[in-house]
């Protein structure tokens, strides 16, 4: 079979066209869809391509072990034996709940090869959350860390059909060497090679808040990733030279997609931490050594006040990033003085565009234009629009951002009515952040649009801590809003009313909330009012309360 490679990437100017009338010259182009169904574009073939030719060299490692390109790509092959001979194919959801491993990031990899799909789980989840994931991705498979055997076991509870579950380190070890061989015998040259899938086939389910009572899975396919991946190579200038510590958690397209998976696509070398702690973080850097280094706002803060951190500097490394909420100048002065010789760069992205579309690169780009997140890439297109759907001229507006290109998500998982909403007109993804960009092409965040909370790089449902908060006894009505945080970037809080002969104090609706959210969605602050103000139309006036409470 001839692979069809007939990539369609072509400029396009009409996001920024009064900017280049403006300056009389172009600042951004993109690419348009990639064509031919049966392309085969993801990202094991390309770790499979340094395997081949640089397979000595070191992919990844973690405390205690490591493994080259050659000794990755065997693993990845293994775990594809074992999937198949277990039953597990093509379209399966297979569940993955433990903190940062190397199997997390063989596993994903193996997708191409097996054709199964990957549904990370947060790990922070309750066991109400988790249940609803497995509810809702209904797996054939289950691997789990040892830690959360407990939390999986009361999640599966009850439930009628339970899916098999597996210990995730134990179910990945190497099969043998002629079970592996006999599997590439069954195949040809290019299913070995590239795997058995379709750029359009899904890779991942990563579930993500929205404005409704329930995450939605957010279907990632292997062009996604794939795509992502050559943005950053192209935008970051990512070698086989360079090295990073992943930190970010892998449950989120951050943990993956920030970085992480661009560098061992262009043939770098990953630390991977398992769990995000200062210490962990600081001896990571002190061992590794690292080219890179990105953690989320709520991380840096952390780290930032760590005295360890304050007392030493981290020569080696030349690019250190941040994204999910913002960081004080007195603490990105403190970053910029450790790491004396990086170049200091933000981001932002989402979960449906397989995370980042706009980024900065180099410090003076920030001190430049003071406020941004950076500037569009160029394998995606922007455009801004106002309520009525109306698509705006970029200077001197500001409106939803929305983004178009072979990042953007397929759709979420059985839920076309979702899907619809967030994408419109012929593939133009609703971002729910209004936006405004400068006459050089770079982009400053203005609010949102969408009734979230981002605290600690997490993005919270106002409505599903509502919907939690007013079932707690003694409580008529609630609003759960942001103010503005150091730490946190936003803390989450509520306003409660109360019934006429309630008495509740702030730890007993916290401690409710525990009972049914994961920690982080769990309100900082509960505050009684007497009444919670409201529009015209009875909604409640979440920027006052913001006002009253900050």
């Amino acid at each position: 079979m001839k692979i069809n490679t007939n990539v369609c990437l072509h400029i396009n100017h009409s996001f920024l066209s009064s900017i280049k009338a403006r300056r009389g010259a172009a600042v951004a182009f993109s690419a348009g869809s990639v064509l031919g169904g049966n392309l085969r574009l993801n990202i094991f073939q390309t770790l499979n391509w340094h395997a081949l030719r640089r397979p000595g060299k070191l992919a990844v490692r973690d405390r205690s072990r490591s493994f080259n390109f050659g000794e990755l790509a065997e693993y990845i092959y293994g775990i594809a034996v074992r999937l198949d001979g277990d039953g597990v194919g093509f379209g399966d959801r297979v569940v993955i709940l433990v903190d940062n491993c190397i199997e997390t990031i063989a596993f994903l990899h193996a997708t191409a090869l097996n054709g199964c799909i990957m549904v990370p789980a947060n790990t922070r989840y309750s066991a109400d959350e988790l249940r609803f994931l497995i509810d809702d991705s209904t797996p054939s498979l289950v691997l789990c860390g040892e830690e959360y055997a407990p939390l999986l076991a009361e999640a599966l509870s009850g439930m009628v059909n339970p899916p098999r579950v597996e210990e995730i380190r134990s179910y990945c070890e190497t099969p043998s060497p002629q079970a592996v061989a006999d599997w590439r015998a069954a195949r040809n040259y290019e299913q070995v090679q590239y795997g058995c899938i379709s750029t359009d086939d899904v890779a991942m389910l990563i579930y993500t808040s929205g404005t409704t009572s329930r995450p939605k899975g957010a279907m990632l396919t292997h062009g996604n990733l794939a795509w992502n991946s050559i943005n950053y190579i192209m935008e970051s200038e990512l070698r086989p030279s360079h090295s990073a510590v992943l930190v970010a958690p892998l449950f989120h397209i951050s943990g993956f997609g920030v970085l992480h998976g661009p560098l061992l696509h262009a043939g770098g070398a990953l630390y991977i931490v398992d769990r995000f702690s200062t210490e962990a973080v600081l001896d990571a850097i002190r061992s590794f050594q690292p080219s890179h280094v990105f953690l989320v706002s709520a991380m840096w803060v952390k780290v930032t006040e760590d005295p360890s951190f304050l007392g030493e500097t981290f020569p080696g490394t030349t690019f250190v990033s941040t994204a999910a909420g913002p960081l004080s100048e007195e603490r990105q002065e403190k970053i910029r003085a450790r790491f004396p010789n990086a170049e200091f760069g933000w981001g932002y992205g989402m979960t449906e565009s397989c995370v980042t579309t706009i980024k900065s690169q180099r410090t003076e780009e920030l001190e430049g234009h003071a406020g941004t997140l950076g500037y569009g890439w160029r394998h995606v297109r922007y455009r801004l629009v106002d309520e009525d759907g109306t698509v705006l001229d970029p200077i001197g507006n500001s409106g939803e951002l929305q983004v178009k290109g072979p990042v953007v998500f397929k759709g979420y998982w059985n839920n076309e009515a979702a899907t619809s909403e967030a994408i419109v007109d012929g593939g133009w993804l609703k971002s729910g952040d209004l936006f405004r960009f400068d006459e050089d092409g770079f982009a400053y965040f203005v609010g949102r649009s969408k009734d979230m909370v981002k605290t600690g790089g997490e993005n919270v449902a106002a409505q599903e801590v509502e919907q939690v908060v007013i079932r707690c006894p003694g409580i008529r009505d609630a609003a759960a809003f942001g103010i503005p945080d150091d730490h946190l970037g936003e803390m989450l809080c509520v306003a409660v009313e109360t019934t006429e002969n309630a008495s509740l104090t702030e730890e007993e609706v916290r401690d409710f909330c525990r009972s049914q959210l994961a920690g982080f969605k769990v309100p900082k602050r509960v505050h009684f009012v007497d009444a919670l103000p409201r529009s015209s139309s009875d909604k409640p006036q979440k920027f006052k309360l913001t006002e009253m409470f900050k």
